[in-house]
């Protein structure tokens, strides 16, 4: 039998691993603060990031954006838009053929998102729709390499410890992005599409990494080393195409339907999810797309900035971001922790470096680059519980650092 000296003992032990485990739920739920309200929509800020909660018609929704995220937005602007402008890469005709192309290809959705935005902000169109569209024209520019060294991974069913669908993803961009805060907008349409979150920055509003509130997930790498980096400035934005993916697909199998069904502006590669299962879309300007499923039986994925789908017939490339390592990396890691992946478990892999302080590759390496060791660096990361509808934002550069913080979408959405 216990004494009662030992009993107290465990008691104690107990309650301080109790007490060790909320701290730790307490620092991913970091308060969100409401900074500034307008016409319905709500501006939050936790940690330093930025979550702009809109609701009501596309005009509305984007009215509410502009007003509540001018002043973020126009640090952006005169970051990137100002300095192509002096450089001579963006005089006015350029200028008016991609907001052209961006807003008349627009779905009415697109159209009246612009127009609320421009609205709240008092700017013309012409730099609204400028600022969302700088991913594609960078590239159309031919002024970046293959960009972004982002990696992803997926777990569920037998991979992941409960059998629901976790996602980590690295957003690894150029270190000027580490300048301005990671933004999470979270749209509420009346119009009867779905609502849904998207991380990227203020006045770039695209799906680069979102969930909607049927558990549809979707996120953009850079495909260029191998889809090619030619822009077809005759076809829809892109990036508007995947808002409206988001806002009106309900399942994994329904978003494999509209990537057969589209031919893209832009090579990419994609992640998409729901809670059931995930794939990848390899996407060419060049020759059109390819989904890459896990083997059988594998309740897994990687993917990062190489196309990896046999069927295309080409040969693994690495990249200038290091994608074949980053692939290989997350690949061990993942099967090393079959059937133990959760979100923590997740966060834990995501922060895993690829590089040793001096440079050369991490022994049981992982993807995030918090320094600029190669191309690029990460910028910001994120975990989903698809599942539970949450997020956990990061940002690991020391000198922007934010520590993993939560947002539960399912709060915001059902608000």
């Amino acid at each position: 039998m216990r004494t009662l000296r030992q009993n107290l003992f465990l008691l104690l032990n107990l309650l301080f691993m109790s007490t060790s485990l909320f701290a730790q739920e307490k620092n991913d739920e970091s308060e969100m603060k409401l900074v500034r309200e307008f016409e319905g929509g709500k501006l939050y800020e936790a940690n330093g990031f930025l979550i702009p909660v809109i609701s009501g018609s596309n005009f509305e929704m984007g009215k509410q954006y502009g007003f509540l995220m001018v002043n973020e937005m126009k640090k952006v602007r005169d970051a990137i838009l100002v300095k192509e402008v002096e450089a001579g890469y963006l005089d006015d005709e350029t200028k008016a053929i991609w907001v052209n192309r961006a807003y008349e290809s627009g779905s009415l959705r697109t159209k009246q998102f612009y127009e609320g935005v421009a609205e709240g902000t008092g700017w013309t169109l012409e730099d609204v729709v400028m600022l969302d569209q700088i991913m594609e024209f960078g590239i159309y520019q031919s002024k970046l390499h293959s960009f972004a060294g982002c990696t992803s991974i997926a777990s569920w069913g037998e991979n992941s410890k409960d059998g629901n669908m976790y996602i980590g993803r690295n957003m690894d961009w150029s270190p000027a992005f580490t300048k301005f805060p990671t933004v999470l907008t979270v749209r509420k349409p009346n119009d009867g599409s779905y609502q849904f979150a998207t991380t990227g920055w203020a006045g770039m509003y695209a799906a680069f990494t979102a969930m909607n509130e049927k558990g549809v997930y979707l996120d953009l790498h850079d495909g260029t080393s191998m889809g090619g980096s030619v822009v077809a400035i005759d076809r829809p934005s892109l990036l508007n195409t995947l808002v409206d993916m988001m806002s009106e697909t309900s399942t994994l199998e329904g978003l494999e339907s509209r990537y057969n069904g589209m031919v893209a502006s832009t090579s990419a590669i994609y992640t998409i999810a729901d809670k059931n299962g995930a794939a990848s879309v390899e996407s060419s300007s060049l020759n059109g797309n390819r989904v890459r499923k896990p083997a059988q039986n594998n309740d897994a994925l990687v993917v990062v900035n190489s196309f990896m789908e046999e069927s295309w017939g080409l040969g693994k490339r690495e990249t200038v971001s290091n994608s074949l390592r980053r692939f290989s990396n997350m690949t061990d890691r993942l099967a090393e922790n079959k059937g133990n992946i959760d979100a923590q478990k997740t966060k834990d892999l995501m922060d895993l470096r690829l590089f040793n302080e001096d440079d050369s590759f991490k022994e049981n390496g992982g993807c995030t680059k918090p320094a600029l060791q190669d191309a690029d660096l990460t910028v910001y990361q994120t975990v989903f519980d698809i599942n539970e509808q949450k997020v956990y934002l990061k940002v690991p550069v020391p000198e922007y650092f934010a520590d993993w913080t939560m947002i539960d979408l399912k709060e915001l959405f059902n608000d």
